[in-house]
């Protein structure tokens, strides 16, 4: 792996290293109500992003489902999730998704610890014009209308910064 791919997801390896420890105790940092987390690096034609949504911003709860319509509510966000539609890129930059992995915690048969259910998903785009990557639309709001607050972690090879988003903002200027 080249060093500045190494440098800049460093950062990211280094924040999921707890959940690596022992599985059973998922520590994924903060687990606010009405506030997903999206972080983005970028490394040429590379754009990798990872998001964390709590389930009850989802879906209404945070346990196993109890019902086939608490079933379905998780399929659906899921697969709301899977789709990424929430997430594009400016469209000069000509990104593709080319994977997608969604990891929905704490709705299986048995309930986390702690109490708390997320989803968790990871996206690796290609692009084939970086330099036309300026910004990104960050529509998680719209896919969960319980989210009212993004908060988005950047890395690019010019630096990192965070940004927030609430309400009807989506645009996540990552030249900044």
């Amino acid at each position: 792996m080249p060093m500045k791919i190494q440098m800049m997801v460093f950062p990211f390896l280094l924040a999921a290293l707890p959940m690596t420890v022992n599985a059973a105790e998922r520590q994924l940092g903060p687990h606010v109500h009405g506030q997903a987390s999206v972080s983005m690096s970028i490394d040429g034609c590379l754009m990798d992003v990872q998001v964390s949504v709590p389930g009850h911003d989802a879906v209404g709860f945070e346990h196993p489902p109890a019902s086939p319509q608490e079933r379905s509510a998780v399929d659906k966000a899921t697969a709301t999730l899977n789709g990424a539609a929430w997430l594009v890129p400016a469209s000069a930059a000509g990104c593709t998704l080319s994977s997608a992995k969604v990891s929905p915690h704490g709705f299986g048969d048995v309930a986390e610890p702690g109490g708390h259910a997320d989803f968790d998903a990871e996206y690796h785009y290609a692009c084939r014009k970086t330099a036309e990557l300026d910004h990104v639309d960050v529509r998680l709001a719209s896919a969960f209308p319980a989210v009212r607050k993004v908060v988005v972690n950047i890395i690019t090879a010019a630096g990192s910064n965070q940004q927030d988003l609430d309400g009807t903002v989506t645009r996540v200027d990552v030249r900044q």
